[in-house]
């Protein structure tokens, strides 16, 4: 289903017909631009759990796709997404904003955490984060968790101050760091490679990946703490009962032939599980993240 009238695009597993219309719907959500890629990556897991949770009245599993955490906040409010699936900061984002409240840990790639780094090319002449003082950073978007939120953050408290440029050559003062958005990892990675930026930041398998395919070529700056590499969250008010068969059917994914085969096409996944000191204390220290972001004027 495709609506012009909004940046929103949701698409069905199965025809909607009238027969359908009182069926129980469960809604996931993501972050993207593009809802054909992401239609296709989420498709096997959208297929699995509409079979695996039938017998408790769910008959459609959809995807919701909206581009920023703000649209994606404002649809969870109106129970248009149940379930939101993101990377920690990004799902804390829309946590403050909705209500909603992280409730899994997802295994992305194969990972449990992941962290953020901030990068050089070895000819810059930057050190440390001081020297970037006066200089420019390549960052992603605002709603990246390691391309933004979590550089950001690391410069902040170095004692830095941010100041957006509109552009790469853009003015600014030789006591703030001047920050542009990339928008994609690899535009970051070219920037630095390039001279268009003094450093960059992304997460610890992009550079790593970058380092094979050029060693020697760029050093690191500083590495943000580690947290959950991706996190599923539901809306207020989600019925109990079907968010515990939901959180059952996930985390027994991983036990079955068939649950291993979808989560390696989903994302290279590994599996779903509990945060290991729970809910709250994952998050506390990242909301004071976002706190700290929000009281230098950058949110």
């Amino acid at each position: 289903m495709f609506r012009r009238n909004i940046l929103c695009f949701v698409f069905s597993l199965t025809w909607l017909t009238a027969s359908w219309a009182q069926a129980e719907t469960l809604n996931l959500g993501t972050l993207n631009e593009g809802i054909r890629g992401q239609m296709r990556i989420f498709q096997p897991l959208l297929t699995y759990l509409e079979d695996e949770l039938k017998e408790i009245g769910i008959s459609e599993v959809r995807l919701v796709v909206h581009p920023s955490t703000q649209l994606m906040a404002e649809a969870i409010s109106r129970r248009e997404v149940d379930i939101f699936i993101d990377s920690p900061l990004v799902v804390a984002k829309v946590a403050q904003l909705s209500g909603g409240v992280p409730f899994l840990r997802h295994w992305k790639d194969g990972q449990a955490s992941y962290y953020s780094v901030i990068f050089t090319h070895v000819n810059s002449g930057v050190i440390s984060l001081e020297d970037l003082a006066g200089r420019r950073i390549a960052l992603e978007d605002y709603d990246s968790s390691s391309g933004f939120i979590l550089p950001a953050h690391m410069l902040l408290n170095t004692g830095l101050r941010l100041k957006q440029l509109r552009a790469p050559g853009a003015p600014h003062t030789s006591d703030e760091v001047g920050y542009f958005l990339t928008y994609n990892d690899k535009n970051t990675m070219f920037s630095v490679a390039s001279g268009r930026a003094d450093a960059g930041a992304t997460n610890q398998k992009n550079y790593l990946d970058l380092m094979e395919a050029r060693p020697d070529e760029f050093r690191i700056l500083a590495i943000s703490d580690r947290f959950p590499r991706s996190v599923l969250m539901h809306r207020p008010g989600l019925s109990e009962d079907l968010l515990n068969e939901l959180r059952f059917t996930l985390k027994a994914m991983n036990k079955a032939e068939d649950g291993r085969a979808v989560l390696k096409s989903f994302q290279n996944s590994a599996g779903f599980d509990e945060f290991a000191a729970g809910s709250k204390r994952t998050f506390a220290p990242i909301f004071e993240i976002l706190q700290d972001l929000e009281d230098a004027g950058i949110d």
